[in-house]
């Protein structure tokens, strides 16, 4: 048997031996099939191309027909790309020629090889069918921008170039300016001896950037396009002055300092205030007219007025208004110069003024205003001129600074005087009342008036009154509660409990003890907001005995400092002294008539409850009925009846129980 296992291995190791001798010829071998193989496909390759059928080593070459079922399926990308040569992109304004240069190259993704041509290279513009100014502000200059190359391949470059003129109507922007380039890709097929050609359409874009608003634009300047300049000819510009009925020439230097204009009128503001205007007009037009004004060009206004002779000392404004086209829109502005009034009429020797007020409810005069009442404010105007009247007053009522104020139904908020006389007065009317949710206290109402002299200068004074506003206060008192023994030598609590029914907040609540009790000190609660409640609790002592009804006070304020109070009745039973009243107890209770008999009668009820259940207890005990050696029997115990098997060991006083099985009720 160990033979036979010797025998096996020395076979296997031969085996073995001979395969790794066998390895570099096998290699060898492979190689020598290889070289073989390859010359054998050139040649064929070779063989085909010239039209010969040939076989070399022993390899046979069969013809294919050329496949014309060869698609080409057109890339994403484009054709050609524009270069980055750090070119900046062109900038202009409306009406210069701009020329934009396109500097082209292949793009190797789409023509990866040198067997790939692009030819007939078209570019030219995409002007866009809306072509409006936001899409398109150039104007074309040649009847024809297109731009033609012949053919490009692998790695080439080109550049082309374009002249645009801005337009007119641009405004300015960063505009896109889109090109088409329509070309036909050429791709040689050597494998079938055929060309492949594919056309091709893509768009590149260069920008443009509009430095300044087209004469056409439509864009406005928000602000006013004139404006008064610094300076005038001389390079100076002085503010005019002048003194009553003196005939005064002015120079007004004007700026254009937005778009150019054109059909530009100027002319002042007439005011019948004269500090808005202090001059005598003497011409029905005083507007000044320019064709073309230029964007940044000043121009002069001339004028010669007079000073009125009511104009009044100081700097008056002088406004003017401009209608104009800019950059061929409709377009309006306003400047304003200064003019000094010097030695000017006197005006203030006539002030009228609010002397005083009243307020009145059904005629009858009260100190302020409630909340949803029906007011007549009466207000008393005073003329402290001493030789002037005032005449055609109006006095309006201004409720800006008071929101809890309003006027009456079929109330006005103005009201008029004819005249006063030097140091008359007069009185105007007005219905006004404070609304129901109106906050409590002062409200400010303002009082505008306007008036005139005899010469017919005007004058005017804005003044404000306060006005006092009050709620309707309710605050109710409950039941007052009392603690402690009533008697004259020891003191008592009162609690009385309190809530503010009102729509204001009760200020300052204090409580006084009176008629047969005293207080040290009124009980001081505090304030108390519109639907809250509280409690005042009094420490009082008795100056009288015996049953009589007490008084406290209970007082509080508005925010108006109006003080409100009401009585709170406290019906009491005082005794002499603290020991009267423990006696009188003791007799009661001695008669019968004390206020706990009810206790007594309920704890004599639970001694007989008590005294029944032991005498019970001991009856039963007594009989054997409980109790150690007890008999227990169905009538007295079945408490283990309920119960489906044996109960075990039966309770002290209670027989063993036996079933059987028959009943399910436990019968023994």
């Amino acid at each position: 048997m160990k033979r036979e296992t010797v025998k096996r291995v020395l076979a296997l190791l031969i085996c073995v031996w001979m395969t790794v001798s066998l390895l570099p010829a096998v290699a060898m071998a492979e190689e020598v099939t290889e070289d073989v193989i390859d010359d054998s496909t050139i040649e064929a390759y070779t063989s085909y191309e010239n039209g010969e059928d040939a076989g070399v080593s022993g390899v046979s070459v069969t013809d294919e027909k050329p496949n014309t079922d060869i698609k080409v399926i057109p890339s994403d990308a484009n054709a050609l790309i524009l270069m980055d040569t750090g070119a900046q992109s062109p900038k202009g304004v409306p009406g210069q020629v701009v020329k934009i240069v396109l500097p082209l190259a292949v793009n190797k993704e789409y023509l990866p090889s040198e067997k790939y041509m692009l030819r007939n290279i078209n570019i030219y513009p995409d002007v866009p069918t809306d072509a409006s100014v936001s899409n398109w502000p150039f104007e074309l200059i040649y009847a024809s921008d297109v731009q033609h190359l012949k053919d490009m391949s692998y790695n080439s470059t080109a550049e082309v170039w374009f002249e645009f003129k801005i337009s007119e109507f641009a405004s300015k922007g960063r505009y896109a300016v889109p090109f088409k380039i329509n070309a036909t890709v050429w791709r040689e097929d050597a494998v079938n001896g055929t060309t492949i050609t594919e056309d091709v359409t893509f768009k590149v874009s260069a920008y443009v950037t509009v430095t300044d608003n087209g004469n056409m634009s439509g864009v406005t300047t928000s602000f006013g396009s004139l404006q008064v300049a610094g300076t005038n000819a001389g390079g100076s510009y002085t503010v005019p002055t002048g003194t009553p009925n003196q005939t005064i020439s002015m120079r007004i230097p004007v700026i254009n300092v937005g778009g150019t204009l054109t059909s530009v009128t100027v002319y002042p503001v007439v005011s019948a205030a004269l500090d808005e205007f202090p001059f005598v007009i003497d011409s029905t037009n005083l507007g000044k007219y320019f064709d073309y004004w230029p964007s940044g060009e000043v121009k002069y206004l001339d004028y010669t007025f007079t000073v009125s002779p009511f104009a009044t000392s100081g700097n008056k404004s002088i406004k003017f208004k401009a209608n104009y086209f800019e950059n061929s829109a409709p377009a309006e502005g306003s400047f304003s110069t200064q003019f000094t009034v010097i030695d000017g009429y006197d005006a203030s020797a006539m002030s009228v003024m609010v002397q005083s007020y009243k307020l009145y409810v059904d005629d009858t005069e009260v100190s302020g205003l409630m909340a949803g009442e029906e007011t007549e404010l009466r207000l008393t105007l005073i003329n402290n001129s001493k030789y002037d009247t005032a005449k055609k007053i109006i006095s309006s009522l201004v409720f800006t600074n008071s929101p809890g104020l309003t006027l009456c139904v079929g109330g006005t908020d103005t009201a008029y005087a004819d005249s006063i006389k030097p140091g008359g007065t007069t009185i105007l009317k007005y219905k006004i009342m404070a609304k129901q949710d109106a906050e409590v206290g002062p409200a400010m109402l303002g009082i505008n008036l306007t008036y005139e002299t005899t010469e017919a200068v005007a004058g005017k004074a804005a003044q404000n009154i306060m006005l006092p506003v009050s709620q309707k206060m309710d605050v109710l008192a409950g039941t007052p509660e009392v603690y402690g023994t009533l008697s004259k030598d020891k003191e008592a609590t009162i609690s009385v409990p309190l809530t503010n029914m009102g729509r204001a907040k009760a200020m300052n609540i204090r409580v006084l003890a009176t008629d047969g009790m005293t207080a040290a000190a009124p009980c001081y609660v505090g304030d108390l907001l519109a639907g809250g409640s509280t409690s005042a609790d009094v420490t009082v002592g008795f100056s009288k005995i015996g049953a009589f009804v007490g008084k406290m006070i209970l007082q509080y304020e508005d925010a108006n400092g109006e003080t409100y109070s009401q009585d709170i009745s406290v019906p009491l039973s005082v005794a002499e002294s603290s020991a009267d009243t423990d006696a009188n107890s003791v007799n009661a209770n001695k008669d019968g008539t004390g206020s706990r008999w009810w206790l007594w009668l309920l704890i004599a009820i639970l001694a007989l409850i008590l005294i029944g259940i032991v005498v019970y207890v001991i009856i039963r005990y007594k009989r054997g009925e409980i109790g150690p050696g007890a008999e227990n029997t169905a009538a007295l115990d079945d408490f283990d009846d309920d119960f489906d098997a044996d109960g075990g060991a039966p309770d002290i006083g209670e027989k063993p129980l036996s079933y059987d099985g028959s009943n399910k009720d436990g019968n023994v």
